[in-house]
């Protein structure tokens, strides 16, 4: 098999110019592998370029002034200038240079005037032994990867010993803080989903190849296939924090970094998870579970939609009832339901730290998780069958681990089952409904502000969410798009009273991107707000 080596760099040496040129011109040095780099008149400086570059083949001729060949070569291997092969020209054949010349490592030695086809066939030997050695270094290399790939999983999973963490820490430059991060191609990207099966693992591999690619002063992080789990085309990482310091970045914008030049490289939509960090590499197993728990939640396969949600009794035949697991979730759906506050708190901590559990499969873990989405979207189901299923499980899936915040994945389990369980109370209660009044004023009179659903259900007490669906049961369209034809209302109204320009009304209507602000106008209006000046204008005149 061929190994894929760069262009050779090529140092030609001789005092006669019309040889370099000679030579320069003979064959196609490209079409061979060869690149020449650089040309030098004799031995001396030759030596000068040889330190400035590493190049690959020198070919030099034998009989030079101020330094000939065999001075030069010898110069070269006694002070350990370049490891380059040297090929040697002569007018004539003498075997004691050519013993000489052998002796420190001269490879050819080929009779002036030089012929093409003997080049060639020099050229093409010192090709395929670099071509060996290319290869020869690529199994080494492998063998060495896959060496300490197998003592990074056993730290993974948490079945490693004393031999397993040296030789990690020997390989790998760690930190003080590490976390695991798992990297798959998405199956929400149905360019990917149309792939079949071979294709989508060899999409896989190119989604390792170009991760070690991006990621080269730390290739040795990456793991091929970590999880295991069936349909998952994913890759590990071992992240250190000095990594993103070295980009000048957070934690977050590195991840972003990483995920948008993977998905740009790859084709295809990369999303990623990031466990919690940990201070010792004994404890790495700890943030591998939590990654691949918060995989679960984020990234499920199920496709949730209107009147194909099962009933209680279908799904239960549906899951696969781990009794490790099974009370519990039961335990937790149920306080949720009831909207019992400690109860919520005390269970949610229980069940978190359970799917923690070392012992228990991480695939037993996810279709449990699994389990837990379809129940928690049921609840809401039974209060509204008109509810926007794609978007729950997006709230759902979104809430349970924000990674802006700073709070520990555990915390942030508890936060979210809290607040669910106050939004199945608010659909029960339809709390939104009463206030939306009240709403549209806030808005009337501050619709320039940075106005938003969070903001709102934070001001009046109202599940985000929860909010967004009355707003269009209520409006018939998204808040945002209700937020928009206020602003683009009132940017129409001040158009027709004042002279202010385009950039100033914009601004004063919620929009700090102009071009943007032209858009939603013509969305709404069907033309720019300067023709819409005009024609108001013109209007006028015209009564």
């Amino acid at each position: 098999m061929q190994i894929d080596v760069p262009l050779l760099k090529v140092l030609l040496v001789d005092d006669e110019p019309f040889i370099l040129k000679g030579l320069a011109a003979l064959i196609d040095w490209e079409t061979e592998g060869y690149l020449i780099a650089g040309e030098a008149t004799n031995g001396k400086s030759a030596i000068q370029l040889l330190k400035q570059t590493d190049f690959d083949l020198v070919i030099s001729d034998i009989k030079m002034p101020e330094m000939d060949g065999i001075e030069f070569i010898t110069y070269v291997r006694d002070h350990k200038i370049s490891n380059a092969r040297f090929v040697f020209l002569s007018g004539y054949y003498d075997f004691q240079y050519a013993k000489t010349a052998i002796k420190y490592g001269c490879c050819d030695y080929i009779l002036k005037p030089i012929q093409k086809e003997e080049l060639l066939v020099t050229l093409r030997k010192i090709m395929d032994e670099y071509q060996k050695e290319a290869g020869s270094e690529k199994k080494k290399k492998d063998y060495e990867k896959a060496y300490l790939d197998r003592h990074l999983l056993s730290i993974i999973f948490d079945k490693y010993d004393a031999l397993d963490l040296k030789y990690v820490q020997e390989k790998l430059r760690l930190s003080d803080e590490i976390s695991f991060l798992h990297c798959e191609i998405s199956l929400n990207d149905t360019s990917f989903l149309a792939l079949s099966e071979t294709d989508r693992i060899g999409q896989k591999r190119r989604l390792y190849n170009y991760a070690t690619l991006l990621l080269k002063n730390y290739a040795n992080h990456v793991i091929y296939d970590i999880t295991k789990i069936s349909q998952c085309y994913d890759i590990g990482f071992i992240y250190c924090s000095y990594m993103a310091k070295e980009k000048g970045l957070t934690k977050d914008e590195w991840l972003n970094w990483l995920t948008k030049e993977l998905s740009e490289r790859v084709g295809f939509l990369v999303v990623a998870c990031m466990g919690s960090k940990v201070y010792k590499l004994n404890n790495l197993a700890d943030s591998y579970r939590e990654a691949v728990m918060i995989r679960s939640f984020r990234f499920s396969r199920k496709q949730y939609c209107k009147n194909t949600l099962p009933c209680k009794s279908e799904q239960e035949a549906n899951h696969q009832k781990d009794d490790y697991f099974k009370k519990q979730l039961d335990e937790l759906v149920h306080v949720i339901e009831i909207n019992d506050k400690q109860k919520i708190k005390d269970n949610a901590i229980i069940l978190f730290r359970n799917m923690m559990n070392k012992q228990i499969d991480p695939q037993i873990v996810s279709r449990n998780i699994e389990f837990m989405l379809y129940r928690l979207l049921g609840l809401a189901y039974n209060q509204d069958a008109d509810i926007n299923q794609e978007e729950i499980m997006q709230y759902i899936r979104e809430g349970i681990f924000t990674s802006k915040s700073n709070q520990g994945n555990e915390l942030k389990f508890k936060q979210f089952v809290l607040e669910y369980s106050d939004y199945l109370t608010q659909l029960r209660q339809n709390t939104a409904k009463g206030i939306m009044s009240q709403i549209e004023v806030e808005i009337e009179e501050n619709y320039a502000e940075n106005i938003s659903l969070k903001y709102l259900g934070e001001k009046y007490h109202i599940n985000n969410v929860y909010l967004g669906q009355v707003f269009k049961k209520h409006y018939g369209c998204a808040f945002k798009d209700y937020l928009n034809k206020v602003r683009i209302r009132k940017a129409a109204e001040i158009l027709m009273r004042t002279d202010k320009k385009i950039c100033e009304i914009a601004c004063d209507s919620g929009y700090k991107n102009q071009e943007y602000f032209i858009n939603k106008f013509e969305e709404i209006y069907g033309m720019t707000p300067t023709r819409f000046r005009k024609r108001n204008m013109q209007n006028r005149m015209s009564i």
